[in-house]
Formats: C-alpha cells, structure tokens, sequence
C-alpha cells in the first residue's frame, strides 16, 4: 500500500512539474490595443420635413446679402430657415426683396415663369446660389433675415430655429422645430405649427389650422374666407386664447392647458372645445341660441347666462349636462377630464 501511495505522489509531482514547464514556455497572450478614445458628437436638432440636414452658420462668422428680382404679382415663394430671425412684409411693389445678416449667402432660384410675361411665379430663396455654389441643402440662416414680398405672395417656410413674424401676404404655411410664429393680415388661409413656441394669429381670414407641441396659441379677430372653413388650434402643453374668431367650425384641443373662448356662436354653427387637464371659460352675448354639450370629470359647471337644462346625468366618470341657450341653434361641446366649465356673458 505505501509502494502505491508513493507512486501516486511521485506521479502527481511528475505532472505538475510539466504543467509548471510548459506555462513557463508559453509566452503571454498579447493584449489588444484599445481604440483610441473619440470626442462625442452633438447631438443634432431634429430634422426639418422636407429638407436635409446642415449646420447654421455661426454666429458673427457669416456674410451679410442683399438681393432683389421682379416677379409677378401672385408668386409662391418657398424658402428652408436653419436658423435666425425671420421677418416677412407684404408690400405694393412687384417685387421681391432680400436682406440676410451675418448669414449664408442667400439668392433666388426661378422654379416657373408666367407663360405669357415671362416673369417668376414661382421662386425658391436658396443658398445654393450661381455666385457661390454649395452642396447640402438649400436652407440659409442669419442673426436676422428680412423679406420683403407682394401682398398676394402664397409663402411656405419650414425652420429649424426661427421667430418668424409674417405680416400682409395672401396665405402662408409655416412650420418650425422651435420658436414662435406671429402671423398678421394673412386673407387667404393659415396652416402654422412649432413643436417648442407659441403661434398667433391676428387679424386673418380662410382655413386656419394652429399647433404647438409645447406653447399658447392665440387668435384674435379671425374669420372664414368661405363656407365651410374649419378653424383648428391643439396645444399639448399651453393655454388656447381665442377672441373674435367667427368661423361656423371650430375645435380647439388642449391636453394640458385652459381654452377660453370670447366671441359669438353663430347659427349652425359647430363648436368643439377640449381639454385634459385644465379649465375652459366662455364669454358670450346672452342674446346667443346654442345647445351646450358639457361633460367633465372633477370640477364644476357653472354659468350666468339664462340656460334651460335639459339632461343632467351623474356617474363614476363624471358628469354630462344638455342645456340650451335661446333657440339652441348652434352645437357648442365642452369637455375637460379634470377642470371646471365656466360661461359668463358679455358685458
């Protein structure tokens, strides 16, 4: 037994040993080498429907332009703003005016010509001018862009970073990532929205569609420019003030915001005004005839025009109420899932 014992221990040792040699004779496993470290990019603004990505210029490193081409009386202008303050004028000349400072070099680019003046009708504010050409987009950017257009210019403007402020052209479609819109004297029809900003809207008339995903929206002295034209505000985060608007359609959509109406319904008319979370206020003639569809959750629903209530229906969810106003002519919906329902009339 010992005799085995030992050759066991012998054999083990035995082993070891040449475990013990061949790490020696093994070399160590080389180690990889590590990529070198690389700065971390900005991450970029969100992307501009419709045009692609490029960086503004700098602020103070730009150029400063100034441009003019005669055109004819009811021209489209389509421009892309990166970046800067944008203001549009309508004015009497035929005649379209550009002013970029501290920019990219700006300039125009004829899409179509009237077949029988040969003037432009159709025109693009570009970057990518016959002076300098440049590859990327055509979006320009500036500390302030300026332009001053025809009353009957039809403009369409997407923007990355812009105030944009419009005044006196026939109809406009707007759209920023960030920033406000103030739009005036537009007679022909508005669709406007900013994803960070307020929009406003005063003095204008046709179809008119305003969102905000985080801003106010205001309306003041607002009207069809034909039947049927449906006027639409929605807000995510914000406050919806509407005053004078005389569409016979209106929706207006907060989820987290109070909706206060002062104006008139009128007869026929179909009124819609929600939100998820906050107060809608109404100011309206006692003299009105409309039907008031309330619902709403946690609040209360109170009024000191002469209602006559119809139905009023209580639940776990909350309450629904039918009054009318008059001879109830006008469909007036109010909903809000928690806040309180106010009409008081006009003094």
């Amino acid at each position: 037994m010992n005799n085995r014992i030992a050759k066991i221990v012998q054999l083990t040792l035995s082993l070891c040993l040449a475990a013990g040699i061949a790490a020696a004779q093994t070399p160590p496993p080389v180690k990889e080498a590590k990529p070198p470290k690389t700065k971390s990019m900005p991450k970029p603004m969100p992307r501009i429907l419709g045009a692609p990505e490029a960086p503004p210029v700098p602020a103070g490193e730009g150029e400063t332009t100034e441009k003019s081409i005669t055109v004819g009386p009811e021209v489209s202008i389509k421009m892309c703003v990166l970046q800067g303050r944008l203001k549009v004028n309508g004015w009497d000349r035929n005649e379209i005016r550009l002013f970029v400072k501290d920019g990219t070099k700006a300039g125009f680019k004829v899409l179509e010509k009237d077949g029988d003046s040969g003037k432009p009708v159709w025109v693009l504010v570009t970057s990518r001018t016959t002076e300098r050409p440049v590859a990327g987009p055509d979006c320009i950017s500036g500390e302030t862009i300026e332009m001053d257009v025809p009353v009957k210019t039809s403009l369409t403007v997407t923007g990355r970073s812009t105030q944009t402020t419009v005044d006196s052209v026939r109809k406009i479609w707007v759209k920023n990532v960030e920033g406000n819109i103030g739009l005036r004297n537009i007679p022909e029809g508005i669709t406007a929205e900013t994803y960070q900003g307020d929009v406003s809207v005063e003095n204008s008339r046709g179809a008119i569609s305003l969102q905000s995903t985080t801003g106010n929206i205001i309306a003041y002295e607002v009207n069809p420019g034909q039947i049927g034209d449906l006027f639409r505000a929605k807000t995510n985060s914000g406050t919806i003030s509407l005053q004078r608007v005389d569409h016979r359609q209106i929706e207006a959509n907060s989820i987290t915001g109070s909706v206060l109406f002062n104006g008139k319904f009128l007869s026929g008319g179909l009124y819609t005004f929600k939100t998820s979370n906050g107060a809608i206020r109404m100011l309206i003639p006692d003299s009105s005839s409309c039907t008031f569809k309330a619902a709403y959750g946690f609040g209360v629903f109170n009024y000191d025009v002469p209602l006559k209530i119809i139905s009023e229906i209580v639940s776990s969810g909350g309450k629904n109420v039918v009054a009318t106003l008059g001879g109830g002519e006008a469909t007036v919906n109010l909903t809000t899932a928690s806040g309180s329902i106010g009409i008081r009339k006009q003094q």
